[in-house]
């Protein structure tokens, strides 16, 4: 039994049974056997507290120290939605609190960045790519409760990247064509179209679309990507040429070339259904031109035995060439076939072609690579058949110069 009892927290008088007058403070309150009562911890409720007891044999003294653990919380410099041009540099600090003291993780994009910075609060982030675009996290966690986070969500601006849909759009004279170019930024760029240098006007005729086409909002778009669509109805003649599609926004601007161009495309060689022979062989090409082909200029050259492998591949050997009139088409699809004489039997050799229209010559089609009959060791290579396996690098420039007749022959494949 005692006679009184009094409770102390840090030199402060809580509750006292020798004076009745005095109130406790809210939360607290005294067991009838002496005990202290607090309800709704707090973190304020940390601290030592003291109990002296006055019994028969006099004063007892009991101390209790309490540490009330409670969940983490954190808080990030900068925070929220945070803009940072590409190509710079700067730090983000996580401050959190809570008992026991917690720990700090980071994540990016959704994936632990933590290595080499377990339980740091600081991040420094080169920005390097508007790729990095999205959240930084820093996550405490205590054993308390549910983990804390805070962070950023990180808009990357960059000047536009502009791409074409294709570099090379083909077309004839009357007919409706369109050229395209995807734009990705950030901030929203603005686009133009230029055409030899001068800004394309729109009319009756010419007229331009744009497109926005993010399609995922189930999140943040972290940057803009446009489609930007040049429609010109009626193709004339002066309308050919190199036009620019070119996006500006406040850090840059970028612009693409597409060439409006009424030449053919470049020819593909399809494997021919005749049987060649060792001192000849037969090839047929296909031509996409949407205008009559006047010619073609086939060019082939022998490879020296030992020079066919790649790194020894090019060594200055001359190039034969034959122009070859064109058969009658109405396209847009030309086919056309021609069987090469007077070759070196059990031979390599490389060939590729060139066609013209009213608008110029195309570029080289693909080097193809075939071997003719007889003797050949040739790994991997059939010595009567052609290697429709492109060559790894096209290494014909001469692609405008004016035809040379070699004295090879050459006939019509007899359709």
């Amino acid at each position: 039994p005692f006679s009184s009892v009094r409770w102390i927290k840090e030199d402060v008088l809580l509750v006292d049974t020798r004076h009745p007058e005095l109130v406790p403070p809210p939360r607290v309150s005294l067991f009838q056997n002496g005990s202290l009562y607090v309800r709704s911890l707090k973190a304020e409720d940390t601290g030592e507290y003291i109990c002296e007891m006055m019994t028969a044999d006099g004063l007892a003294t009991q101390y209790h120290a309490i540490e009330v653990q409670y969940p983490p919380t954190v808080h990030s410099d900068p925070s929220g939605i945070f803009e940072v041009k590409i190509g710079s540099v700067f730090e983000i600090v996580c401050e959190a609190t809570g008992v026991p003291q917690p720990i700090i993780t980071w994540k990016r994009k959704g994936k632990s960045a933590s290595e080499h910075l377990d339980n740091t609060r600081r991040m420094m982030v080169e920005v390097s790519s508007h790729e990095m675009s999205g959240p930084i996290q820093c996550i405490a966690t205590n054993g308390v409760g549910e983990p804390a986070v805070a962070g950023i969500n990180m808009i990357v601006l960059f000047p536009p990247e502009v791409k074409p849909e294709s570099p090379l759009v083909h077309t004839k004279i009357n007919l409706r064509t369109s050229l395209e170019c995807h734009v990705i930024s950030a901030p929203v760029a603005t686009v133009h179209w230029f055409h030899h240098g001068i800004p394309v006007l729109q009319d009756l005729r010419i007229s331009r679309h744009d497109t926005d086409i993010n399609v995922n909002y189930t999140v943040l778009n972290y940057h803009a990507t446009t489609k930007h669509v040049l429609t010109i109805k009626k193709v004339k003649e002066t309308d050919l040429g190199m036009y620019e599609c070119r996006a500006e926004n406040k850090l840059g601007y970028k612009g693409a070339i597409i060439e409006l161009t009424g030449r053919p495309l470049p020819s593909v060689f399809k494997t021919s259904p005749l049987a060649s022979k060792p001192m000849t062989h037969n090839l047929i090409w296909q031509t996409e031109s949407l205008s009559q082909i006047f010619e073609y200029k086939l060019k082939f050259r022998q490879i020296p035995s030992g020079n066919i492998t790649p790194t020894n591949r090019h060594v200055g050997i001359d190039w034969n060439e034959l122009v070859i009139p064109s058969e009658l088409s109405e396209g847009p699809i030309h086919t056309i076939g021609y069987t090469l004489q007077g070759l070196m039997p059990a031979s390599i050799y490389d060939v590729a072609v060139q066609s013209r229209n009213r608008y110029g010559w195309s570029d080289v089609s693909r080097i193809i690579r075939f071997a003719t009959g007889g003797e050949i060791e040739l790994p991997n290579m059939s010595t009567e058949s052609i290697d429709y396996e492109p060559i790894e690098d096209n290494y014909i420039t001469d692609t405008n110069s004016p035809a040379v007749y070699s004295d090879y022959s050459s006939d019509p494949i007899s359709k």
